[in-house]
């Protein structure tokens, strides 16, 4: 996949073929393997990164010390735009989940960018915005559902970043553990297992190790409530 690829992926980002060069001639292009942190809270905040390839981890460490999964973002997402638009040291953590490609540019240029192309600085903006709205339906889940369902709908926001063809169904293509998916829907690692396993025997997903596959879709969202 390539630069342009990469944008076309995610419709806010998308920009024309005179924008997407500027940036590059603008960006350096990394390659990181899996498990490589990108960067992490409290460091200063020069740089946005647009991902290539890959999916990456964007997490914060609570005061218990307890890992805390905020977000995946995946290929022509870009990350790191609000520590450096506001002139602030990151809040959180990136990491990535595969071996990974992104497009790192300077901070200030990307500022300059923003600039001299409204329309790109809308688009950013949707994206900020977008963001919003997802932590706002987590918030909503957290206090309005049942674990089942929280994982239920997670699964199905799982799967609208990316499946592919699986054993039995749509295999998720973000790969997570279970303390990973338990601290994003607010519970623990046992009662995703008891829960996955509950999806599995009522024929909804099939699992193996750390991959899943969604069997029905349909029944799923219904189950879900979406």
């Amino acid at each position: 996949m390539d630069f342009n690829s990469a944008l076309e992926q995610n419709p806010a980002v998308t920009v024309s073929t005179e924008e997407s060069e500027r940036f590059m001639r603008l960006a350096e292009r990394m390659t990181f393997k899996a498990g490589e942190t990108i960067f992490e809270e409290e460091n200063s905040a020069r740089f946005v990164y647009l991902i290539e390839t890959g999916h990456i981890k964007i997490f914060r460490i609570s005061p218990f010390g307890t890992i805390v999964t905020v977000g995946i973002r995946k290929s022509g997402d870009v990350i790191g735009i609000a520590e450096v638009l506001r002139e602030m040291d990151r809040c959180c953590f990136a990491k990535t989940i595969e071996p990974s490609v992104l497009w790192k540019m300077d901070g200030n240029k990307f500022k300059e960018l923003l600039c001299c192309r409204p329309q790109l600085a809308l688009k950013i903006a949707a994206t900020l915005s977008n963001r919003l709205r997802e932590a706002e339906t987590t918030i909503l889940n957290l206090m309005t559902f049942e674990v089942d369902r929280r994982l239920a709908r997670l699964l199905i926001s799982l799967a609208e970043k990316g499946v592919s063809p699986g054993e039995k169904g749509l295999k998720l293509n973000i790969k997570l553990t279970q303390d990973e998916i338990a601290t994003m829907i607010g519970t623990c690692r046992q009662t995703v297992t008891t829960t996955l396993h509950k999806f599995r025997d009522q024929k909804l997903i099939y699992s193996s190790k750390r991959n899943i596959e969604i069997t029905d879709l349909e029944n799923l969202k219904r189950f879900a409530g979406l």
